[in-house]
């Protein structure tokens, strides 16, 4: 049975996306991601695609409506960006606030940081 991690974004439209995007790129055996917002939007961020287009995880990224947190049953690791949840296993408070490359790169290199962690390196 496969693990999972949960990222939760304010809205579930762009950054938790991008993460999860990342870390199935880049998962470990046995792990998958997905995302979920506080107050999800009611579609995923244009951003998001535009900021992920030319790199690997691309491919990766959900192309489904935001989703509540309600809807993620059992999640292994629960990690909040940039918003308050209660029993989120990490929490990220972003350097980069703008949607813009810098906050992909900060994205991607915490996501690489977890991915290594759960491979056990």
């Amino acid at each position: 049975m496969s693990q999972l991690v949960l990222f939760v974004c304010p809205h579930g439209a762009a950054k938790s996306r991008m993460a999860a995007a990342f870390f199935d790129g880049l998962a470990p055996a046995g792990w998958t991601a997905t995302s979920a917002g506080l107050e999800p939007d009611p579609e995923l961020s244009l951003t998001a695609s535009r900021l992920l287009a030319g790199t690997d995880a691309a491919e990766h990224l959900d192309q489904e409506p935001p989703r509540p947190i309600a809807d993620v049953a059992f999640p292994t690791r629960v990690v909040g960006i940039d918003c308050s949840l209660e029993g989120a296993t990490d929490h990220w408070e972003l350097a980069h606030r703008e949607f813009d490359s810098a906050m992909r790169d900060e994205i991607r290199t915490r996501v690489e940081a977890i991915a290594t962690e759960l491979a056990g390196g």
